[in-house]
């Protein structure tokens, strides 16, 4: 007596598997000897925890039914190693013996809430729902460049229109670039010193006492040489085209500095 009542499910059924026990039993063996619990499961395979319980205690009717209920078990028994085609057997054999229908859905079928691909989601909810993002994507677009087109816009365009008074030929308000020449101020740091300078390679060198109270500023077409003495290479301080320049290494082991409207790049902090 003891033997038949250790055969009986908890709705009085008897269960499938003979001697093995139930489906739900032997794939609760099978996945506490690979050490799976059903939270791993059910991220692995999209099954809510819900329906992975129910097929563990044989409880079909608490799933969606039909060919999901087969999927489901397949997707189980994968998991943990478990033959499928067995397991759809004692599936097959269980629902048979409770009078249920192994390829029929649910009577009062219950909403899935897990993925199951593509197929469960409408063509048109997905053409929706392409059509928002799309939209968003365009509104983004838009706001960036309308934003770009308000701060950035005028610096591109151009300055602003002069005063009349303050008109006159364009290179005399545009400050120099590259192609039209280089601005390079020198200044003496703390100290004076003595500075030799050669504009545009014209074989002239002008020579002076550079004071800290009084830089001197040069607008060379191609290209200024500055010569100092090596002590005074810590006192000299150039700028170009409005930016700090950095004396080369060479410059201050040599006392000699070309900037060329080539290289001046190369020398801009």
């Amino acid at each position: 007596m003891n033997s038949k009542t250790s055969e009986q499910t908890p709705e009085g059924g008897a269960r499938a598997g003979g001697g093995d026990g139930s489906l739900g039993e032997q794939l609760r063996r099978a996945r506490e000897a690979r050490g799976v619990t059903l939270r791993e499961i059910s991220e692995q395979t999209r099954i809510t925890m819900r329906h992975l319980e129910a097929i563990e205690a044989d409880d079909y009717k608490n799933l969606p039914g039909g060919i999901f209920n087969k999927s489901f078990i397949k997707s189980f028994a994968r998991q943990v190693g478990f033959d499928e085609m067995r397991a759809l057997e004692l599936y097959a054999r269980t629902a048979r013996e409770r009078g249920e229908s192994i390829d029929e859905v649910a009577t009062t079928p219950q909403r899935s809430r897990i993925y199951m691909g593509d197929s469960a989601r409408s063509p048109l909810v997905t053409f929706g729902l392409s059509l928002v993002i799309i939209a968003i994507l365009i509104l983004i677009v838009y706001g960036g460049l309308h934003y770009y087109r308000r701060t950035e816009g005028p610096k591109v365009s151009g300055q602003p229109t002069p005063s009349p008074a303050a008109q006159g030929p364009a290179q005399a308000t545009a400050p120099p670039t590259s192609a039209q020449g280089l601005q390079i101020q020198v200044r003496a740091k703390g100290k004076p010193f003595w500075l030799t300078t050669v504009q545009d390679d014209d074989k002239k060198k002008k020579g002076r006492m550079l004071s800290p109270d009084k830089p001197e500023d040069f607008s060379p077409q191609d290209s200024l040489d500055i010569m100092f003495d090596k002590p005074s290479a810590e006192f000299l301080e150039v700028s170009i085209n409005g930016r700090p320049a950095r004396l080369p290494d060479d410059a201050a082991s040599t006392g000699q500095w070309k900037i060329t409207k080539d290289n001046y790049r190369q020398f801009i902090q």
